[in-house]
């Protein structure tokens, strides 16, 4: 998928995972739980270079590309387990915030990676793929819909938490 509909993706996501767990009342809080659901969104494309993670960190992007591949590593458990693992080793009053942004924006990464023809390996390093058994091409006018129906479904769950207050 493309980096806008990941975008959309981690927004949705995140505003699903606050309606569940109640998440944070103060403002300067759910700003780091929104924006790191955001940046979660983007961070497992870490292994391509082009991509707009990869462009952020171009060396450390390149030595993964070479060493795992693309849809590797950085689309597997141990991805999440050292996301959950870094931010563990937080303290600050915004740590949970931003694990649970973080995780929430990464996971909907690869459920969206796995609706594409080529699928993920989540079980890296075991070279056995995953792919959703309603998968579209990347760039395709399906994932454009599915794009816009994940900013509407964000939307909505924005609207009804943080407007309507329902």
């Amino acid at each position: 998928m493309k980096g806008n509909t990941h975008l959309m993706g981690g927004l949705a996501s995140a505003a699903l995972v606050n309606e569940w767990v109640d998440g944070p009342a103060s403002l300067d809080h759910q700003l780091v739980f929104y924006g790191a659901g955001l940046l979660g969104s983007l961070l497992p494309d870490l292994c391509h270079p082009n991509s707009w993670a990869g462009r952020k960190t171009k060396l450390f992007s390149k030595f993964v590309s070479k060493a795992f591949g693309h849809r590797t590593v950085t689309h597997s458990w141990l991805f999440i387990a050292a996301v959950i693992w870094l931010t563990n080793s937080l303290h600050s009053a915004y740590s949970l915030n931003l694990k649970y942004g973080l995780l929430s924006g990464a996971i909907s990464h690869l459920i969206l990676d796995a609706c594409t023809s080529r699928g993920i390996q989540f079980l890296y390093p075991v070279p056995l793929r995953f792919r959703s058994p309603l998968y579209t091409k990347t760039g395709s006018s399906t994932e454009t819909a599915v794009s816009g129906i994940l900013m509407i479904a964000a939307l909505l769950l924005l609207a009804k938490q943080h407007i309507f207050n329902i």
